[in-house]
């Protein structure tokens, strides 16, 4: 039984989601393939579940990350997508993107250096917001 107990126990630890955080090895690789490209940087914020329990604000939190999801500007950006309540690694962001704000879902575009912000898109937005935003990117993309 015992020994049952101990392998049911490492199943759920190996199950359970293992958070990466932000490295700076990955931000690195990132701009360095965004230069390389002639592509802008987007740091993608999702919206964490502020009730989990309750499945009407579930619904809610994915509809606002799902829409966010489509406003993402792959077309000119690479993206980078901060998981919902990660906490790990966030002060290796740059300077601009951590202080570009604070709600969630944000959507933060920067130059391929990330030196400076060209466009952001935040909370809940309509049809309208994400269309002026897909707009920003294009100009600062050059397109």
């Amino acid at each position: 039984m015992r020994i049952f107990t101990l392998l049911l126990a490492v199943c759920a630890a190996s199950l359970a989601p293992v958070s990466a955080g932000i490295s700076e090895s990955r931000l690195e690789s990132v701009k360095k393939s965004a230069a390389k490209s002639g592509r802008l940087i987007a740091f993608f914020f999702e919206q964490d579940y502020y009730l989990p329990n309750c499945p009407k604000c579930v619904q809610e939190v994915n509809a606002n990350n799902n829409a966010m999801k489509k406003a993402l500007p792959r077309k000119y950006a690479s993206v980078v997508t901060i998981d919902a309540g990660e906490t790990r690694g966030l002060d290796k962001l740059p300077g601009v993107v951590r202080d570009s704000g604070k709600t969630t879902p944000r959507i933060v575009v920067t130059d391929a250096a990330c030196e400076k912000v060209v466009a952001t898109l935040e909370g809940n937005h309509d049809r309208a917001k994400a269309d002026a935003f897909e707009k920003q990117v294009a100009e600062a993309a050059g397109k």
